[in-house]
């Protein structure tokens, strides 16, 4: 029985993954999301929403920033968003943040700039991928 109900929520978690490709899966891996939250399906459309509504406003206070010379603000906007996007299994958005996280420490401007365009692409990938999971599991 174990084993049968195991299957059936696995094709279940599955079905709602945002793709199945590499690519995808280094955006945002629903699977791996799931298993942190114990397969609780209401419970990851709660955090993926709130994720969805702050995530915009991490990547603007981001920019702003770097682009004001805010190198401590750098490293800890950085933090937060490689936290939160390890949290809910986004590699590719956690790596970019970490690397930004390291540049605000070291105080290093060209490769936040250099860094910034990156972050910000990765959380526009990461929020079309979470809404299009969202808009799956809500119908």
């Amino acid at each position: 029985m174990k084993n049968w109900l195991k299957k059936e929520k696995t094709v279940e978690k599955e079905s709602l993954q945002s793709g199945s490709s590499a690519n995808l899966l280094q955006v945002f891996n629903y699977n791996d999301f799931l298993d942190r939250v114990m397969g609780d399906r209401e419970l990851a459309m709660s955090i993926l929403d709130e994720f969805v509504e702050l995530i915009g406003q991490h990547g603007e206070k981001l920019q702003h920033a770097v682009e004001s010379g805010d190198h401590e603000n750098v490293r800890q906007i950085g933090h937060l968003i490689k936290g939160e996007s390890g949290n809910i299994s986004a590699p590719s958005l956690y790596e970019s943040s970490y690397a930004m996280e390291k540049a605000g420490k070291s105080q290093n401007r060209a490769e936040q700039e250099k860094l910034l365009p990156v972050v910000l692409e990765n959380i526009d990938s990461l929020t079309k991928a979470i809404r299009e999971v969202l808009q799956k599991g809500r119908a």
